[in-house]
C-alpha cells in the first residue's frame, strides 16, 4: 500500500529545523488541505502528493525569511525538500491527525482500485499445462488467441491446477496481471502473465 504521508515519515532522517517554524508550516499545511475540501478518494497518489506539496510550499514561501540561513531550501533541491517534508509531516500528526488518517485511507483505497484495474480477464479452453520451474497454463480464447499464464502466487482456486483437477479442453475463466520479470533464457526482462484467479465454466 502506497501511503504517501507515512512513507515520508518512515524515511525520517533529516536535520533539526527550528521547531517553532515547523509548527507554523504544519498548522498552515493542515489548514490549506482542509480549506481545499478535496475529495481525496478521487485523487491519484501523484495528485494527492501534489496537493500536499503545494500546501507545504505555499506555507514555506510565506515564512522562508524566518528560517535560519543554513536551513533555507532551494525548490530545485529534491533532497532538501524531502527532508523538510518529513519534518512537516511529523508535526502534522499532532495538528491534524484526522486529516492524516483520511489521506492514508484514500491512498489505501486508491491503491486497491489500481490493483483491481490491473487484473485482466480471459475465457478460453485449456490446451496444455506445463510443469517446469513454474507451472504454466495454456489457454486458447474463442478468437483462437493463445495465452500462457503462470502460477506464481497463491489464490483461492489455485488448487484446480495444483490438485490436477484441470484437463485439456476444460473451459475456464481466468484473471491475470502482467509483471516484468527477468527471462534467464532470453537474458532480458519481459512481461509475464501471472494468474490471479481461475473459474471453471
Amino acid at each position: 500500500m502506497r501511503k504517501i504521508f507515512f512513507a515520508l515519515i518512515l524515511l525520517f532522517n533529516a536535520p533539526v529545523f527550528s521547531q517553532d517554524i515547523l509548527d507554523t508550516l504544519a498548522k498552515e499545511t493542515c489548514t490549506c488541505l482542509e480549506t481545499k475540501k478535496s475529495d481525496f478518494s478521487n485523487l491519484s497518489d501523484q495528485d494527492l502528493k501534489t496537493e500536499i506539496g503545494l500546501c507545504m510550499i505555499q506555507s514555506y514561501t510565506t515564512h522562508s525569511a524566518e528560517f535560519k540561513e543554513n536551513e533555507k531550501i532551494n525548490f530545485s533541491d529534491k533532497e532538501g525538500m524531502t527532508k523538510l517534508g518529513e519534518n512537516v509531516a511529523m508535526k502534522m500528526m499532532s495538528f491534524c491527525p484526522s486529516m492524516i488518517l483520511e489521506i492514508g485511507k484514500s491512498s489505501q483505497s486508491q491503491s486497491n482500485e489500481e490493483e483491481v484495474e490491473e487484473d485482466i480477464f480471459v475465457s478460453g479452453e485449456v490446451t496444455d499445462i506445463k510443469v517446469d520451474q513454474f507451472i504454466s497454463l495454456q489457454l486458447k480464447d474463442k478468437n483462437g488467441r493463445n495465452y500462457t499464464l503462470f502460477l506464481l502466487d497463491y489464490f483461492d482456486t489455485a488448487s484446480l491446477i495444483t490438485n490436477d483437477e484441470l484437463k485439456k479442453k476444460d473451459k475456464l475463466k481466468a484473471s491475470y496481471t502482467e509483471i516484468e520479470l527477468f527471462d534467464s533464457k532470453a537474458k532480458e526482462f519481459r512481461n509475464f502473465k501471472v494468474l490471479r484467479s481461475l473459474e471453471k465454466e
